[in-house]
């Protein structure tokens, strides 16, 4: 059967702001930040198809059409919390954290290679935030979800300082890690995202490149805080 074709979806006056780059350049914590900082809405990208994935576990569903019906109708949403950061919902329950299980990554491998499944959230993410401004982050939001965003951004960072900040990160759950384990597993996710042929992790032409390997947190924020102050300056849509 012939892959569905998504809906093509006008940005509209809202600013679209998109985000690209590797795991662990520093894109969900960036993004969260410049989110709350301007009140955009937040989507990262990567966790929709995870949402797909735990639905599909829950109720029991693996045929392609109906999987594509799945994440055509998911009631997703990031919603802004207290503390200045963002949590995952799915039909009005928090699953910030069952999103990141091991059993839902190994699904969400599966479902993201079906074409229904992708035309399916390729309209979701176009349509995401209403006429809200947005900042969404991922590995083709500036190619292909937004190739007219207001602004396009590409974090990256070395593979030695990626692997390490996702050991510390790892270490601070409480989790035993191999930073060389950690190092080739990205390695090998980072070639397959560059050489895969639907979406491949790239930086759009016009992005701005920003190496974060030398760079704080805090200051990676800094960077893409001024590009969208920038963009908004007082013409607030």
């Amino acid at each position: 059967m012939s892959e569905q074709q998504p809906e093509q979806i006008a940005k509209g006056s809202r600013y679209v702001v998109a985000v690209d780059g590797p795991a662990g350049a520093g894109k969900g914590a960036i993004c969260r930040a410049v989110a709350a900082r301007f009140g955009f809405s937040y989507l990262d990208t990567g966790s929709i198809y995870r949402g797909v994935a735990l639905l599909s576990l829950q109720n029991g569903v693996s045929d392609e059409e109906e999987l594509g019906e799945v994440a055509a109708n998911m009631p997703f949403e990031f919603r802004a919390v207290a503390d200045g950061g963002f949590r995952a919902f799915l039909a009005g329950n928090d699953v910030s954290a069952t999103l990141r299980e091991e059993r839902v990554g190994r699904q969400a491998s599966h479902v993201a290679a079906v074409p229904q499944v992708r035309a399916a959230l390729l309209t979701f993410q176009r349509r995401y935030g209403g006429d809200n401004n947005i900042i969404l982050d991922g590995r083709d939001t500036g190619t292909v979800v937004w190739p007219d965003a207001d602004l396009k951004v590409f974090l990256t960072a070395s593979l030695e300082e990626r692997a390490k900040r996702r050991a510390l990160e790892l270490q601070g759950k409480g989790e035993t890690v191999s930073f060389h384990k950690i190092r080739d597993m990205m390695a090998e996710r980072d070639a397959r995202d560059e050489s895969r042929t639907h979406a491949p992790l790239a930086s759009a032409k016009d992005a701005h490149f920003i190496d974060t390997t030398l760079l704080t947190l805090e200051q990676s924020i800094d960077s893409v805080v001024k590009l969208v102050d920038k963009l908004v300056g007082n013409r607030p849509r």
